[in-house]
C-alpha cells in the first residue's frame, strides 16, 4: 500500500468526518478501524429484531445546527421532525397520568435541567447532585433523566463540564437509522476494518502507527477511539504532547449507557401519540424511560444509563430484559410479556473498541476538558465527542471535530509543501 499522509484511527462519526474532509482537500489517507463495521458508537442492528433499531445514537441533536442533517437529507435518510408535547407520558403507581400530572412530571425535570445550567452559568464545577432541586415528587424521574443524558450518576458529572453543551432543543429521531446514516457517508473511503491500532508514536519525518500486521508510517496521524480506550491503555503513545493529553482525558471517561429493545406483537400502549414512556412504579425504585419506535411493527427501547445500567449489565443480558419488562409489567399488567416477540440489549461496556457510552466530566475538571480541546499535540492530534467544544456526547460532535481536526493538519502539511515567496 502507499504509504498515506496521514492515518486515521477509528471509523466512528470522528474518523468518517476526517476522512470526509480528507478527500475533500486531496490529502492522501487511510483510516483504520478494530472493529469489523463502520460507525463505531453509531450502529443500526438490522438482525436481532423484525425491525432495525439504533444500538447506540439515534438523534439528530440540535437539528436546527446539526452538520449531519444535510448528509440526512442528502442520502436520503428517514428522520420526523415533529415536536410535541403530548408524546411523553407517564405510569406511575399502574396507572397512567393524565394531562395535569404528567406536565408537573415534565415541569419538574425542566427545573432540573434548569438548575444545571444556572450552576453552570455561574461556574461551580460542582456534582450536579449537589445543585438540583430535591423534596419533589418528581425527583427520582428527574435525576434519572439527568443520568441519561450526562451517561452517568449526578454524584459523578460537574454540572459546570454539562453546561458546555449548547442544547438548541431540537431533536429528530433518525427511523432509518442514525448507524445506517454514518455508514453510508463512509462509502468511498479507504477503511481497513479489523485493523487494531496498538501504537502511535512521532519519528522525524512523522509518525508510526503500530498494527499487528505491522507498521505504517505517515506525516501525521488522527485518533478518534473513545477516551475510555485511551484511558485502558490498549494504545500506546510513548512520551511527550500526546501522550500528556492521556492525563486529561481520564478526568473525562465514558459513562455507562444500555439499551433493552422488545419488540411485541401488539403495542402494549396502543396506537396513541407517545413517542415516550416513562414507568415509575411508585414505591421508590427506580424508573425507566422506553422510547417508543414509530411504524408498523410494534418496538419499545428501555434506556439506562450510569449505575443502573452498570448494575444489570453485570448481572447479565436476562437481568437486563427482566429488568425492562418488570417495570412495563408495573404499567401495563403481566399479560404484556405475552405479547413479547424477540428482545435484544446492548453491551458497549463489555466492548472492547468502545468500553462505554458517552463522555462527562468529572467534578472539579472542568478545566481539564477544556485543556484537552486546547492542547496542541503537533502531528498526532485527537478527535471525537469529547474533544467537541459544545456539541459533547453527540455524533454530530464527534464528526465535526474529525473534520476540524483534518483540516488543521491538511494545512500544515501543505505550508509545509509551499516554498517561501
Amino acid at each position: 500500500m502507499q504509504e498515506p499522509d496521514i492515518v486515521v484511527v477509528g471509523a466512528g462519526a470522528a474518523g468518517i468526518g476526517a476522512g470526509l474532509e480528507l478527500r475533500e482537500r486531496g490529502i492522501p489517507f487511510v483510516i483504520l478501524e478494530a472493529a469489523h463495521r463502520v460507525g463505531g458508537r453509531a450502529h443500526t442492528d438490522t438482525r436481532s429484531l423484525p425491525v432495525a433499531w439504533d444500538r447506540g445514537c439515534h438523534w439528530l441533536h440540535c437539528a436546527d445546527v446539526n452538520p449531519l442533517v444535510p448528509w440526512a437529507d442528502r442520502l436520503g435518510a428517514g428522520y420526523l421532525r415533529e415536536e410535541r408535547i403530548d408524546a411523553f407520558a407517564v405510569w406511575s403507581g399502574g396507572r397512567k397520568l393524565g394531562r395535569e400530572e404528567a406536565a408537573e412530571a415534565r415541569a419538574g425535570i425542566e427545573a432540573a435541567f434548569a438548575a444545571v445550567y444556572a450552576a453552570a452559568d455561574a461556574d461551580r464545577d460542582v456534582p450536579i447532585s449537589e445543585v438540583v432541586p430535591n423534596g419533589g415528587r418528581w425527583d427520582a424521574a428527574a435525576r434519572y433523566i439527568l443520568q441519561l443524558m450526562a451517561c452517568e450518576d449526578a454524584e459523578r458529572v460537574s454540572a459546570r463540564g454539562y453546561g458546555d453543551y449548547e442544547d438548541t432543543g431540537v431533536n429528530w429521531p433518525v427511523v432509518s437509522g442514525y448507524g445506517d446514516l454514518v455508514t453510508r457517508m463512509a462509502e468511498g473511503l479507504p477503511v481497513r476494518l479489523g485493523v487494531r491500532v496498538t501504537g502511535v508514536g512521532k519519528t522525524p519525518r512523522g509518525v508510526r502507527v503500530e498494527t499487528p500486521d505491522g507498521a505504517i508510517g505517515a506525516k501525521a496521524a488522527i485518533v478518534t477511539v473513545s477516551t475510555n480506550v485511551l484511558a485502558s491503555g490498549a494504545i500506546a503513545f510513548g512520551t511527550g504532547s500526546a501522550r500528556d493529553l492521556l492525563d486529561h482525558a481520564a478526568h473525562v471517561p465514558c459513562g455507562a449507557y444500555e439499551k433493552v429493545a422488545i419488540a411485541f406483537s401488539r403495542s402494549p400502549v396502543g396506537d396513541g401519540p407517545e413517542r415516550f414512556c416513562m414507568v415509575e412504579p411508585g414505591d421508590g425504585s427506580f424508573p425507566l424511560d422506553f422510547q417508543i419506535a414509530p411504524g408498523g411493527q410494534p418496538v419499545m427501547i428501555a434506556h439506562m444509563a450510569g449505575s443502573l445500567a452498570r448494575d444489570l449489565a453485570a448481572a447479565g443480558e436476562a437481568a437486563m430484559t427482566a429488568a425492562a419488562l418488570d417495570r412495563l409489567a408495573a404499567a401495563f399488567g403481566s399479560d404484556v410479556q405475552k405479547q413479547v416477540r424477540a428482545t435484544a440489549v446492548t453491551g458497549w461496556q463489555n466492548d472492547p473498541f468502545v468500553l462505554g457510552g458517552y463522555s462527562y466530566v468529572t467534578p472539579g475538571a472542568y478545566q481539564r476538558r477544556r485543556q484537552m480541546i486546547a492542547a496542541d499535540t503537533g502531528a498526532i492530534a485527537f478527535a471525537g465527542e469529547a474533544f467537541s467544544p459544545a456539541w459533547q456526547a453527540t455524533a454530530h460532535g464527534a464528526y465535526q471535530t474529525g473534520r476540524d481536526a483534518a483540516a488543521r493538519l491538511a494545512s500544515r502539511l501543505v505550508a509545509k509543501r509551499t516554498p517561501p515567496g
